[in-house]
C-alpha cells in the first residue's frame, strides 16, 4: 500500500476457458488459446504460469516504475457476480480514487467493458473472462496501447473450459 497503482480491466466476454500459459517472453503476435478465446500477446510481455488455479493466464509487463501484471480469470457462466459486481469490487480495492471511468465496446462480436481507475491499490486475499492489468501508473501507461491491442485481438476459439 502507499504506492500509486493504475488498473485497466476488460470484462464481460462470455465463453468457456482452459489452458495455461508457459513462462516465456512473448514475440510480437504470439497467439495463445485460453480455451474459449484466443488472444494475440504483444511483444515484450512475459507469459508466466498462473500463480493459482483461478487464473487462466498471467503476464508480466516490465517497466521503469516496477512491473505490472495482467491476469486472465474465468469463473464460468454467472460466476464471480457479473460485470457490475466486479466493477464495484475492483473500485473498492482502490483508495484515493475518483471511481474511474467505464467504457463498453464490441470485440469480435463479444461485449467488452473496460474500467480505467487509478489510486492506491489495496490487495485482498462458461461465463465472462476477466483481463485485469494492475501496476505502477508509469508502467501501465507505457503498456496501455499494447493492452488495447491485446483486448482487440480477442477472438472465439474452439477450446473448452
Amino acid at each position: 500500500m502507499g504506492k500509486k497503482w493504475f488498473i485497466l480491466i476488460a470484462m464481460g466476454i462470455a465463453l468457456g476457458c482452459g489452458g495455461q500459459a508457459e513462462e516465456k517472453v512473448a514475440a510480437i503476435g504470439v497467439v495463445e488459446d485460453l480455451g474459449g478465446v484466443k488472444v494475440t500477446v504483444p511483444g515484450g510481455w512475459s507469459s508466466e504460469p498462473p500463480s493459482n488455479n483461478m487464473r487462466k493466464a498471467q503476464y508480466r509487463l516490465p517497466g521503469d516504475g516496477g512491473d505490472a501484471e495482467l491476469v486472465v480469470t474465468h469463473f464460468g457462466a454467472g460466476g464471480a457476480g457479473g460485470v457490475e459486481a466486479n466493477i464495484a469490487r475492483w473500485r473498492g480495492q482502490f483508495k484515493d480514487s475518483d471511481g474511474g471511468s467505464v467504457k463498453t465496446r464490441s470485440v469480435s462480436g463479444m461485449n467488452v467493458t473496460v474500467l480505467d481507475i487509478s489510486g492506491s491499490f489495496v490487495e485482498n486475499a462458461t461465463g465472462a473472462f476477466y483481463f485485469k492489468l494492475v501496476g505502477p501508473k508509469i508502467t501501465v501507461t507505457k503498456w496501455q496501447p499494447s493492452f488495447d491491442q491485446f483486448i482487440n485481438s480477442i477472438t472465439v476459439s474452439g477450446g473448452k473450459a
